[in-house]
């Protein structure tokens, strides 16, 4: 399943493999078809051609819009959509995918394997800025073997290789072959989309709103709702606000306005499930933020449980580690550190920093800054980022905080590219089948928006490395296990990146919405969905 950056307040549809939440069902007869579904996203999608876009703000748009192969279900079994079946060999190289002869485009063009094949040769195209394309470069081959019957063909065996198939969106090669390269990196795309999913783009003003309605030629289920509308709005109270006035079908309940659900629960459903997201700080390993030893008194300079209870108000669990606890792959072993600001003081004096001009440490007469970006509209997030710039400036860190548009922060102008040692304030979304590669493996560090993965921290061990690529490659899901706990003990030894905590996301969601429930990685299909 694919990854996320988690960027504001977007709803992202997932709870927890420990409790499912629920929204009741009733006979669709009593279905309004005329009552749109509203939700609300803090900024415009970045880019919805298909895997184009990186934040959580694309992700719903693009799935309304776009069919994979296949996708998981609520019991995390895989199921088809553009595909029928699918069958792989014992070795693990070879997959092969019969197609749904009634799937069509929305220009009414049937959904072919050359479709397919194009796909493949699109996601694996250099110069295109994908924001995840990990598991093609295993990928040794695709080809077109019957008119509705397409074959994978790997250069290795990679146990996760249907989340690859699922994350990725199907192409138009009909469409997509005429259009530029310059076209496709820049949202050409958008105003011009081509859908194979259950809705089409009918409308987008920008900074105002998206509104969908039902594809034509979709060959699924029937949908239920006539329109879907996304509005754009950047603050989260106002974004509340319009949920108390019933002007939205479902969305997050910020942190700061828990208090006021009663104001909700006479005509909302109000569910706090944990989601697979968890929010962390990306320390850029530049400068003095290459040292282990630095990162780990970050570490035990950062409030983490401080943060759960007095900022998310106890909406969330500290994290230790990338695997989302009580999943499969959790590793409840992994050693943690506690608050600690006196021990982060011991460990930067041995390290050889002393204090220096206006109460900071430096090193070699340089001084030790770890500037804290963060996204502009969150509040959260801003919070969380003073709450720990004035802990890290307690043990003698300069942490300015500064906010921007998430777009600059993860453009190529942007903090990672600047060469300085930054830190970047975030949420990322996890997978039911991980594979992290595209985070900690140094083949994967990020030097260019063209670079592949997300390794943006530059951190790079030999160790990772081997275990990682072990991670992909281990075909029994119990010895995948175990290496995933030896990369979370890894991950809290070294420190990639400093967890902060796992989400629960406040979601309200309308009596009169039916047919919606979350498991921790998805949630029914919108086919599912209607409005009494």
């Amino acid at each position: 399943m694919k990854k996320w950056m988690y960027a504001g307040l977007s709803v992202a549809l997932m709870s927890t493999a420990l409790g499912t939440g629920v929204v009741a069902n009733a006979a669709t007869t009593n279905a309004n078809p005329n009552i749109p579904l509203v939700q609300a996203l803090d900024q415009n999608p970045d880019n919805l051609t298909p895997g184009m876009g990186g934040l959580a703000v694309d992700n719903g748009p693009v799935s309304l819009m776009n069919a994979p192969l296949i996708y998981l279900n609520l019991k995390d079994q895989w199921t088809g959509e553009l595909a029928k079946s699918w069958t792989s060999s014992s070795d693990g190289l070879t997959y092969t995918f019969q197609m749904n002869p009634k799937a069509k485009w929305s220009n009414g063009q049937p959904i072919t394997p050359k479709d397919v094949v194009y796909t493949w040769h699109y996601y694996t195209n250099p110069k295109l800025q994908f924001a995840y394309v990990t598991g093609w470069n295993y990928v040794k081959d695709v080809k077109a073997i019957g008119p509705n019957t397409v074959q994978f063909t790997l250069t290795k065996p990679y146990a996760p290789f249907l989340s690859t198939v699922a994350s990725a969106d199907i192409v138009p090669a009909a469409v997509f072959s005429k259009l530029s390269t310059s076209q496709l990196n820049h949202g050409y795309y958008d105003s011009h989309p081509v859908s194979s999913g259950p809705y089409i783009l009918k409308q987008w003003i920008s900074d105002q709103e998206l509104v969908f309605v039902p594809n034509p030629y979709w060959f699924g289920p029937k949908v239920h709702i006539q329109k879907m509308i996304y509005e754009i709005i950047p603050n989260s109270q106002t974004a509340f606000n319009e949920l108390v006035t019933q002007k939205l079908t479902m969305g997050g309940i910020p942190s700061e306005d828990l208090n006021q659900v009663g104001s909700l629960t006479p005509n909302f459903n109000v569910i706090a499930p944990l989601q697979a997201t968890y929010n962390q700080i990306t320390p850029i390993e530049n400068g003095f933020l290459k040292d282990t030893f630095v990162r780990q008194a970050l570490d035990f300079a950062t409030p983490k449980a401080e943060i759960v209870k007095y900022i998310l108000h106890g909406q969330g669990i500290v994290a230790h580690g990338d695997q989302v606890p009580g999943g499969y792959f959790y590793d409840p072993k992994v050693p943690t550190r506690q608050y600690s600001p006196a021990t982060a003081e011991k460990i930067l004096k041995k390290d050889g920093f002393t204090p220096g001009p206006g109460g900071f440490l430096y090193k070699d007469g340089k001084e030790l800054t770890a500037p804290i970006w963060t996204g502009s509209t969150s509040h959260t997030d801003m919070n969380i980022a003073q709450v720990v710039s004035a802990s890290w400036e307690k043990i003698g860190v300069y942490a300015p905080v500064h906010t921007a548009d998430w777009s600059f922060i993860f453009g190529a102008k942007g903090p990672q590219f600047n060469g300085q040692p930054e830190c970047l304030l975030f949420s990322w979304g996890q997978g039911v089948f991980p594979d992290d590669t595209i985070d900690f493996n140094s083949k994967y560090i990020v030097t260019s928006p063209t670079s592949p993965g997300e390794n943006v921290e530059h951190y790079s061990n030999p160790y990772m490395d081997r275990l990682t690529e072990d991670g992909t490659s281990l075909t029994s899901r119990s010895a995948r296990r175990q290496t995933y706990w030896a990369i979370q003990r890894l991950e809290q030894e070294t420190l990639p990146l400093i967890f902060l905590y796992w989400q629960k996301s406040d979601l309200a969601v309308s009596k009169h919405l039916h047919g919606y429930e979350q498991t921790v990685f998805n949630s029914t299909p919108v086919w599912d969905w209607w409005i009494d």
